[in-house]
């Protein structure tokens, strides 16, 4: 017997109309570069090698896998900011706001980037679906001054379980004259 299990909870960075057309404008670029380089140098290989025998065959098998395997990141490229961004509108669209509280902070490993991280254990609750724990790697620049007990302000979309956390609150100022 079947049983519906819940979505796993995903942590989304909300992408912008303006990130969403450079990451597709750059994604199809390589696709549409690399797919014409290899079409072309596999064309090209195939005709030089009635004329000059198999001696550049590999090499311009070799240029034709290079090209396709760029060709598929270009692809790739598209289709996740493609996700991204349809996943930030529905956000947009259907999430309730709730908290984050979190459980526990340790250190990550940086990001490819060389940005510090730290990763968050956090209890998710909110209106409308039932509270999920979930662990994040998140930026130490935004969320750095998190610590145990500290409460996030929230979004979540209660059908997928995909949401977004916002820096702690900033401290009090000092009151003037004291």
């Amino acid at each position: 017997m079947a049983t519906a299990r819940a979505h796993e909870p995903v942590l989304l960075d909300p992408k912008g109309p303006v990130i969403t057309a450079i990451a597709i404008t750059v994604g199809a670029g390589l696709f549409l570069g690399a797919g014409g380089a290899c079409v072309y140098v596999t064309a090209r290989t195939l005709d030089d090698l009635g004329e000059t025998g198999n001696g550049w065959a590999l090499a311009g098998a070799g240029l034709a896998l290079a090209a396709a395997f760029i060709a598929g990141v270009g692809l790739s490229t598209i289709l996740s900011a493609r996700a991204e961004r349809r996943a930030t509108l529905q956000l947009a669209t259907f999430g309730v706001d709730a908290t984050a509280l979190v459980l526990a902070v340790s250190s990550a490993p940086p990001t490819n980037d060389d940005y510090n991280q730290v990763r968050l254990l956090m209890r998710i609750s909110g209106p409308g679906f039932d509270s999920f724990e979930c662990g994040s790697e998140v930026p130490t620049y935004r969320f750095g001054s998190a610590t145990q007990g500290t409460v996030l302000p929230a979004r979540v979309n209660p059908v997928t379980r995909t949401f977004t956390i916002e820096r702690p609150p900033a401290p009090p100022a000092p009151a003037a004259g004291s």
